[in-house]
């Protein structure tokens, strides 16, 4: 892959695949979280939202993989529960989240796992009826699109190294950057490029990507360098 195939992708799964063996398990499993969440709407059940962010939880080291086990558990009855009724009304959307978010709960191969759930998710965007066919409406496509951009969010560019800079680290951004995360408060992104402009960062990268009029998740590359996650 080219660093411009990487820029002008129009599905995550070449992407994920470049980044390969680079890629963190806990970075890995963050997009799958992203995927889930970019296609909740105000009749999703809490259920799945609150799963997600279990899954989150583990991959900051905040419960334990018997804990997220549990919750994955309860997803799978769910399950069930949906397919009689999708069946049915064939309808997909809660199916194909819900095997979406299994996936963030139950694998312990996180690649698989965000590949399959890019895939579900987009089903889940395009209501494709279950069981799944080949039918892939404009939907299914635009959000795989989509998907691109959170590659692009949590993983940065692969091709350019960024160099992080002691003097960056004041109390302001690392307040903000802390805040951010905690509180997925991702309309302070340009905030946040404003505060390391003041620190002495004058990084084209990072500045451009804090300030663009796009997705920012849990994950996102600058926020992670900034509080050594990883």
């Amino acid at each position: 892959m080219t660093e411009q195939e990487w820029r002008t992708a129009d599905g995550p799964w070449g992407m994920l695949t470049f980044v390969g063996e680079s890629a963190s398990k806990r970075k890995l499993r963050l997009f799958t979280c992203a995927c889930c969440r970019q296609v909740l709407n105000p009749f999703t059940p809490l259920l799945v939202e609150r799963a997600v962010s279990a899954a989150e939880a583990f991959a900051d080291r905040e419960i334990t993989s018997e804990m997220l086990t549990q919750v994955g558990d309860v997803v799978g009855v769910a399950i069930v529960a949906a397919r009689a009724d999708d069946v049915e009304n064939r309808t997909g959307y809660l199916s194909h989240l819900l095997d979406a978010v299994a996936a963030a709960c139950w694998s312990d191969d996180e690649m698989e796992a965000a590949q399959d759930t890019a895939l579900a998710t987009a089903r889940a965007a395009a209501d494709v009826p279950w069981p799944a066919t080949g039918t892939r409406p404009s939907e299914f496509s635009e959000e795989l699109t989509l998907q691109t951009e959170l590659v692009r969010d949590i993983f940065g560019n692969p091709f350019r190294s960024v160099e992080i800079q002691l003097e960056w680290f004041t109390s302001d951004v690392l307040a903000l950057a802390r805040g951010i995360y905690a509180e997925r408060a991702f309309d302070r992104m340009p905030i946040l490029a404003d505060a390391l402009q003041d620190a002495g960062c004058d990084d084209e990268e990072v500045l451009t990507h804090c300030r663009e009029q796009r997705e920012h998740v849990r994950g996102c590359w600058v926020v992670e360098l900034l509080l050594g996650k990883g």
